[in-house]
């Protein structure tokens, strides 16, 4: 799967052995095996110890497999121990600065360079508190980043605001998120879970809303809530001919060496119109990508 955007990450706690073991199979687009909020201290060892077993398994090659890790030395130690061809990314938990990215990415570099391996391991910084946000972008240029993750439990409770996914005090983050991404030039961001995964409709209502918003995929915490974020973030049949369309008529204008545009209902088009346009494309030929991919790793 690697070179395509993910839409969907399944979060499992690592040391939920059978669970973590069948999770590639889920339907998800990328699985990240939890070694920090959902595992308890005393059961820490184990989940590494069964991440790193998970990772040299054989999975279907069409989801990523990625580990959040614990953060500070703890964290860097658990890199260490992950490392394996098969790993596609490392998801770091409550990161405060670009200093925390730099000594993953360094180690990450001292490991690829002694393995030669030939896929780097990317970094997807999970945004949990204040001084995050104040620090998006040094985060958002930091060494590896492919794209941000927003987490909004611990930043809710870290502002002091009444959280859940259907509020609106946390759209000043959001929005920030999406705004530091899109000027580091990174992939668009993730949204963040939500407990609900017995109200699909409520779930569908905030994953659409994210979409509106930027955010181009959302993690999930049960599979019932993987098909609903495929949904939201695979564009139907019609969109994906609209933009076809008028993309082609722009490209077609460009070549001829007009600079102006219209569109089929005679509406003048510009750049950023075209450029949501490929971008939805992009979408389209991602979830075709994925349908495709089958056969182990």
């Amino acid at each position: 799967m690697s070179g395509l955007l993910a839409r969907s990450y399944l979060y499992v706690p690592a040391d939920a052995t059978e669970r973590l073991q069948s999770a590639p199979r889920r339907g998800a687009d990328a699985v990240i095996a939890d070694l920090e909020d959902a595992v308890a201290l005393k059961h820490k060892d184990l989940a590494l110890n069964n991440a790193v077993e998970w990772l040299r398994s054989p999975h279907p090659a069409s989801s990523e497999l990625w580990v959040r890790v614990n953060p500070g030395q703890r964290g860097l130690e658990e890199v260490a121990a992950l490392f394996h061809e098969n790993l596609s990314g490392i998801c770091l938990a409550k990161v405060s600065g670009p200093e925390d990215i730099e000594n993953v990415a360094t180690l990450l570099d001292e490991l690829e360079n002694e393995a030669e391996k030939q896929s780097p391991v990317s970094l997807m910084p999970l945004i949990e508190s204040a001084i995050a946000v104040q620090s998006l972008s040094g985060i958002a240029t930091a060494s590896r980043v492919l794209r941000l993750q927003i987490g909004e439990i611990d930043l809710a409770a870290d502002l002091g605001v009444t959280g859940g996914d259907q509020s609106n005090e946390l759209d000043f983050s959001r929005a920030s998120v999406v705004v530091a991404s899109t000027a580091a030039g990174l992939l668009p961001p993730v949204g963040a879970v939500s407990a609900q995964f017995r109200d699909l409709e409520s779930f569908a209502v905030t994953t659409r809303r994210l979409r509106r918003s930027g955010f181009v995929g959302r993690a999930a915490i049960h599979p019932a809530q993987i098909p609903i974020i495929h949904a939201v973030f695979t564009p139907s049949p019609d969109e994906i001919d609209r933009a076809q369309r008028l993309v082609s008529r722009f490209d077609a204008a460009l070549a001829s060496g007009n600079g102006v545009v219209l569109d089929e209902d005679g509406r003048m088009v510009d750049e950023a119109v075209v450029r949501q346009s490929r971008r939805l494309l992009m979408l389209a030929n991602l979830d075709s990508s994925h349908r495709d991919e089958e056969g182990p790793r």
